[in-house]
């Protein structure tokens, strides 16, 4: 690794020690800079264009090409506080980052969820991803919970809950359902006495890393023969408090959606009063061309 990105890393770290952004930066940076095979100071805005070029022929979505593209911004943000000459930022937002639509998130049938969690049967697996559908956890946020964020024993009239650190090293309150506090603690009742604090170990008594998770949740999906994602069983969590109603107000908060327009996107999806007027509105096309004759 170049040394100006383990010092990029470490700065990162010193302003967000929470956060997981130094995770998703670094390897970005990692991955960029094997590619170009060139020290910092040599990259240019053609080495940029040739490198978005590379990231689509190998069918990297936009999401995951303009976050690179922030990782290296950011970098090269952070070498101009850090020189008096610094090499010029190659990266311009107006040339290079890559336009992209409103797209809706991709939850998952309720079906399917029932088939995957019929396999999870390990109690710190069942835990972390029930804490994703019931909770609507990220990833990182589940793997950077420790001990002290638990609150098991509320007061009466309280709910147990997590303090979880979320996107830019905010904390938000997230209620546990009934599901999920089973479930965390069968875990926390078999999990093994460690130094780490986090809730989640590996065998070695450490704390999982993301892509653990990740490869805990596609071990299940191979068995039962689907492809889900963690953010996907987020996703759902929203779909189905939308489905029962909740005010998007309230289910911004559980998100930890800075803006609103974030969670409305969820209305999209799953809107009850869509359906409902969609559903009268058949109802009554229905039967006027029932009197009326068939569609032809």
């Amino acid at each position: 690794m170049l040394a100006e990105v383990v010092r990029f890393s470490k700065w990162l770290r010193r302003r967000s020690p929470h956060a997981t952004t130094v995770v998703h930066y670094t390897n970005d940076l990692e991955l960029f800079f094997a590619w170009g095979d060139k020290p910092c100071e040599a990259i240019t805005l053609h080495d940029i264009d040739a490198y978005i070029e590379h990231a689509q022929a190998l069918g990297h979505a936009v999401a995951t090409i303009n976050r690179r593209l922030a990782a290296i911004r950011a970098f090269y943000a952070f070498l101009s506080l850090e020189s008096d000459t610094p090499p010029a930022n190659p990266v311009l937002p107006k040339r290079h980052f890559i336009r992209q639509g409103r797209r809706l998130p991709r939850d998952v049938e309720d079906a399917v969820i029932t088939r995957l969690f019929a396999v999870i049967t390990v109690s710190r697996d069942r835990a972390m991803f029930l804490l994703m559908l019931r909770c609507g956890l990220r990833v990182g946020e589940v793997r950077s919970l420790t001990l002290s964020d638990l609150y098991l024993q509320p007061s009466a009239g309280q709910l147990p809950r997590l303090w979880v650190s979320g996107k830019g090293d905010t904390r938000r309150v997230v209620y546990l359902s009934a599901q999920a506090e089973s479930a965390l603690r069968a875990w926390l009742d078999a999990r093994p006495v460690a130094e780490s604090q986090a809730i989640f170990l590996n065998r070695f008594g450490r704390e999982l890393t993301i892509t653990g998770i990740q490869e805990r949740l596609a071990h299940y999906c191979r068995e039962v023969e689907v492809w889900i994602t963690c953010h996907q069983l987020r996703h759902t969590f929203a779909r189905h408090l939308v489905e029962a109603g909740m005010p998007i107000t309230s289910i911004q908060k559980l998100l930890g959606h800075a803006r609103l327009r974030t969670t409305q996107v969820y209305l999209h999806i799953s809107d009850p009063q869509v359906q409902a007027d969609y559903q009268a509105a058949m109802a009554y096309l229905a039967q006027r061309f029932a009197v009326e004759g068939s569609v032809q």
